[in-house]
C-alpha cells in the first residue's frame, strides 16, 4: 500500500467554479491543533482508492506541514488513524472551522 496526495490548488484552477479551496494565506498559515482535510489516493496492489480525510497539523516544516491522520480510510487498514502525514499547503481543500453556538 502506499499513496499519494492530490494537489488542490490544480483542482480547484481546473473546476473555479465548483471545487473551492481555503485561500493561500490560510493554508500557509495553519498552526498546531488545526484540522485540515487533504485527497488520499490509495493504491492497493492492482487498485487506486481516492478518499478525503482529515488531519491534524503537528508541526510545520520547511516545506509544509507534518499532520496525524485523524479517520481512517475504508478501502485498507494499513493507513490507520493516528499515521503521520507529510503535507504541503498546496495539498489542503479545507479547513476545519467549528460553528459557533449562536
Amino acid at each position: 500500500m502506499n499513496y499519494t496526495l492530490d494537489n488542490g490548488e490544480k483542482l480547484n484552477q481546473e473546476f473555479p467554479e465548483t471545487f473551492w479551496i481555503p485561500s493561500q494565506v490560510e493554508r500557509e498559515n495553519l498552526l498546531p491543533g488545526e484540522l485540515v482535510k487533504l485527497i488520499f489516493r490509495i493504491s492497493l496492489e492492482s487498485e487506486q482508492h481516492v478518499e478525503r480525510m482529515w488531519v491534524m497539523v503537528k508541526e510545520r516544516t520547511t516545506n509544509g506541514y507534518i499532520g496525524e491522520l485523524d479517520n481512517d480510510p475504508y478501502c485498507t487498514n494499513e493507513l490507520r488513524h493516528g499515521a503521520l502525514v507529510e503535507f504541503e499547503p498546496a495539498h489542503v481543500i479545507q479547513i476545519y472551522e467549528e460553528l459557533s453556538k449562536a
